[in-house]
């Protein structure tokens, strides 16, 4: 057994909110019934904390389920291609 120790995945729901927003061809004033374009703005770059609420309010603007959004926060290697594919 190796004694190193195990690091946990880094999240970046800020990427992870880009992406998927992309990948469902919306653009941050669509988002707005979830939340302001500045709050938006603020999480996608990593600035701002975010609630279970507003994750949720997010991913039903994007038309997926918060599970969703929460499990590709943790997928380091998720790009435009592997988005459309998971949606």
């Amino acid at each position: 057994m190796s004694s190193r120790k195990r690091v946990p995945p880094q999240a970046d729901f800020g990427r992870t909110l880009q992406q998927l927003r992309a990948a469902r061809g919306l653009v941050q004033e669509v988002m707005l019934l979830a939340t302001s374009r500045r709050h938006i703005s603020s999480i996608e770059q990593g600035h701002q904390v975010h609630s279970i609420r507003t994750i949720e309010m997010l991913a039903e603007q994007m038309q997926i389920h918060a599970l969703t959004l929460i499990v590709a926060t943790y997928c380091p290697d998720l790009n435009g291609a592997s988005v459309n594919e998971r949606l």
